[in-house]
């Protein structure tokens, strides 16, 4: 583990585009310790190998050129700094074997727009560094759920707490104090998060565990641990839907299977009263929006409005599926949409943004996963609404499928409950929840006014 007292480390970027260097410095604002270096060609990248000064602790390179000179750069890397990780950040642009550019040295294979939020949890993880005080960005640190912090339990990591307002990150407690009881319930009152490092995910998950052991729990697995093992398996099926390699019903069966172990392993299906339902779907709200995170939200939401609903556990399974893989299509978006707000794209990002739920459907059938017909319908239907001004499609109310309907409602409510830019919850649950039925109730019909009515009428928030 590098320290931060003074020191860097070189880490070398491999592309010949302004545009992959640009995305890169974006990705790592903020992790003062990395000193990049730009290299437009291989030969540029050789020259430099000589260098006594120049010793990179990592490397990441353009795979967007296809498989051929990716492996160049790849195999030239590996040459020149055969200590040195290498990960490859490609996108739809020109398809990209992954088994064959591994094979000739690369660590990690990422999308570059798909996969932004796991680009800096893998960079620290192949070449991790020590960051310190109170510039730490906030994609160096990761949120722990607060039913896995115990009061009077030494901890073995630092906590820390996010200012968005002042894009601060402080720490509270120190490895080796304890967390009072009176912060807990604070935070809980307030409905803010605590933070950890992500370099220091391990010594949370051990303590994590010896808590779970010491309320006797059947299973000693965090909470935290169980949302982070999840997102680490939605990359990797999505690192299935994105290797341009051929494919086979195997593989289709393989990535369902995984679905339903993440829909499992968060009991999305689990029978629960109204009281804990809300529980559940407070737990999910109020957080960033990442394209993987809302993969889970929505997820979690149409399983838990299902349920409202009295939709059967099957049913509710299907819902869950959806949410998973409503928005792998926004993987073929332009590279140049970046981490751009919707609201800042052209008027040709905007259409190409608005065939994401085709496109998901067709990513989905294109690699054989064996789903019925309703999750094809509320994968391709989510971003319709009954007035017949939504997307790809334009559909009014009555070709929309009940699924289709669900998963919209669930996209609406995740919408207005995630954190906004500015990081401030635009809505609470509840707000959102009666907001939606206002909007069902005044005739829009960009919800479903049956469906927002009956969720309403069952939402049971603690008094």
């Amino acid at each position: 583990m590098s320290s931060t007292s003074g020191k860097t480390v070189d880490v070398l970027i491999g592309s010949p585009r302004d545009s992959f260097w640009e995305a890169i410095t974006s990705i790592l604002k903020g992790y003062y310790p990395y000193q990049l270096k730009h290299f437009k060609s291989i030969d540029e990248a050789l020259d430099h190998g000589t260098s006594e000064n120049f010793k990179p602790i990592l490397a990441l390179v353009d795979g967007q050129d296809g498989t051929n000179l990716t492996n160049e750069w790849v195999q030239s890397t590996k040459m020149n700094y055969p200590d040195c990780p290498v990960i490859v950040l490609h996108s739809s642009a020109a398809p990209l074997d992954f088994s064959v550019v591994k094979k000739n040295g690369a660590n990690e294979i990422m999308h570059i727009n798909f996969d932004r939020e796991f680009i800096s949890d893998m960079v620290l993880q192949l070449a991790p560094i020590e960051m310190e005080g109170d510039q730490i960005p906030i994609t160096a640190l990761m949120p722990v759920d607060l039913r896995d912090m115990d009061a009077g339990t030494n901890i073995n990591f630092d906590v820390f707490v996010h200012l968005p307002a002042n894009h601060r990150s402080v720490m509270m407690r120190k490895s080796g104090d304890i967390v009072d009881q009176k912060h807990l319930d604070k935070f809980n009152a307030l409905k803010q998060q605590m933070y950890i490092k992500k370099t220091q995910m391990k010594p949370f998950f051990e303590y994590a565990r010896t808590v779970m052991s010491m309320r006797n729990m059947p299973l000693p697995i965090s909470m935290t641990e169980k949302f982070h093992r999840s997102k680490k398996v939605i990359y990797e099926i999505m690192a299935q839907f994105l290797n341009g390699a051929s494919t086979d019903y195997s593989e289709g069966k393989v990535i369902l299977d995984k679905c339903k172990s993440i829909v499992a392993d968060f009991e999305l299906t689990k029978d629960l009263p109204p009281q804990e339902i809300f529980d559940e779907v407070f737990r999910f709200s109020g957080n960033v929006r990442t394209l993987y995170h809302d993969c889970i939200c929505l997820s979690a939401y149409a399983a838990y409005f299902a349920q409202l609903l009295g939709w059967s556990t099957d049913k509710r399974e299907t819902a869950a599926i959806a949410g998973l893989l409503h928005n792998i299509g926004l993987s073929q978006m332009p590279v140049t949409v970046g981490s751009k707000p919707v609201n800042d794209y052209t008027p040709e990002e905007i259409s190409q943004y608005q065939l994401y739920p085709e496109r998901s459907v067709v990513m989905v059938k294109a690699k054989k996963v064996p789903l019925p017909q309703e999750i094809s319908d509320a994968i391709g239907q989510h971003r319709e609404n009954g007035a017949g001004t939504g997307f790809p499609k334009k559909l009014i109310n009555a070709d929309i499928s009940e699924f289709g309907k669900l998963l919209g409602f669930a996209y609406r409510f995740h919408e207005m409950t995630a954190l906004t830019e500015g990081g401030k919850q635009a809505r609470t649950a509840t707000q959102a929840i009666q907001d939606l039925r206002d909007e069902a109730l005044s005739g829009s019909g960009n919800v479903d006014l049956l469906m927002t009515t009956t969720i309403f009428k069952k939402w049971k928030p603690a008094a």
